[in-house]
């Protein structure tokens, strides 16, 4: 008498199936990260953007850019002669351009008389904005929990009352070649030296008044705004705990936070030691494979890579071996500059080829 028998899977055949699945799995996740990353990177396109057309805006507005770094007006930290006698760096061009960014209520949140720092400022600290937000830049993504008692200078309550955060910035703007002071200092007579005017020569740094018409490098071979990954600054707690959570702020001018220079070359923390801290946090960096989006002037926005043609550097340092500070704040020994450097500059004259970058 025949009797049905249900015939079930043989372990060679199981594993043959496993395999297949283990190959498709294999082919089908590179894909899946490529697809993601694209459309991170797309979003930081237009991040970017947004930027780009609120910058213009604002020019249109003012005739002018907003400054990339103002000394405080607030009369309990701006001394007697403000800017000159002023101690803290205050409000950032991101700042300036919420208006521009659909951000009008944030804006008007500010008292604009008084430092971005202090307690009746304190609303706008933990309010992410999402367009200074790049989606492969995880820490930027909400507020960070600042050091102790840091903000305690300010007006705000010390750590017993409960720890206090930090909304941070993708993007910075450019202040050119060489990182100096433009605005006057008690060391220097309340005066500006000259030099550091002349070599404060991207879009925003100290000096006001920045144009279109002075742009002679032309709009479309100039960066206005590059990113720079928060997330790299975790590593900074190798040198010490406190240290990731001082920087990347979007609501104030310091370098280390909305500005950067290409005094170092894109993405330095992946070519130098980590102990040169001004190379770590005043350079343009992100966690895009391969280079950074950058935003010109014209409104554009380019992927900027890795090997873009930069001056040479040390990797102790980030910057070339020549170069040193005087005494009076301005830089010597400065080589010829490479193409990264020449984006930077608003009126070098450098020549910059179509396909250079």
């Amino acid at each position: 008498m025949n009797r049905d028998r249900s015939r079930g899977f043989t372990l060679i055949e199981c594993l043959v199936v496993v395999a297949i699945i283990g190959a498709l799995i294999a082919f089908l996740l590179p894909a899946v990260q490529q697809a993601r990353e694209a459309a991170r990177r797309t979003q930081c396109l237009n991040n970017l953007r947004q930027i780009g057309i609120a910058l213009h805006n604002y020019h249109d507005s003012f005739d002018c850019l907003p400054i990339g770094r103002v000394k405080t007006y607030d009369p309990r930290y701006a001394g007697p002669n403000p800017p000159c006698s002023s101690g803290f760096v205050d409000k950032s061009f991101e700042i300036e351009i919420l208006p521009y960014i659909d951000q009008s209520a944030l804006y008007n949140s500010i008292n604009q008389s008084l430092a971005i720092q202090v307690a009746e400022n304190a609303t706008c600290h933990t309010i992410k904005v999402d367009s200074f937000v790049c989606p492969d830049d995880p820490r930027a993504a909400q507020p960070i929990l600042l050091n102790p008692n840091e903000l305690s200078q300010f007006g705000l309550p010390d750590s017993s009352a409960g720890p206090r955060r930090m909304s941070l910035t993708s993007y910075s703007g450019c202040v050119g070649t060489t990182p100096v002071i433009a605005f006057p200092l008690p060391s220097n007579g309340c005066k500006i030296p000259p030099q550091c005017v002349t070599q404060s020569n991207g879009c925003f740094n100290d000096l006001p008044q920045i144009r279109f018409s002075s742009i002679t490098d032309g709009l479309a071979q100039t960066i206005f705004v590059c990113e720079k990954a928060t997330t790299t600054f975790e590593f900074l707690s190798i040198l010490d705990p406190e240290k990731p959570s001082k920087y990347g702020w979007y609501i104030t001018g310091n370098w280390g936070d909305t500005l950067f220079t290409s005094l170092y070359p894109p993405n330095a923390f992946r070519k130098i030691g980590i102990v040169a801290l001004d190379a770590q946090i005043q350079s343009a960096s992100s966690y895009h494979p391969g280079g950074v989006n950058a935003l010109l002037g014209d409104g554009s926005v380019r992927f900027i890579k890795d090997t873009v043609q930069s001056w040479s550097f040390s990797t102790a340092t980030g910057r070339p071996a020549s170069m040193t500070m005087t005494s009076g704040g301005w830089w010597q020994g400065i080589p010829n500059p490479g193409i990264w450097q020449a984006l930077a500059t608003r009126s070098g004259g450098e020549v910059v080829e179509a396909g250079s970058f």
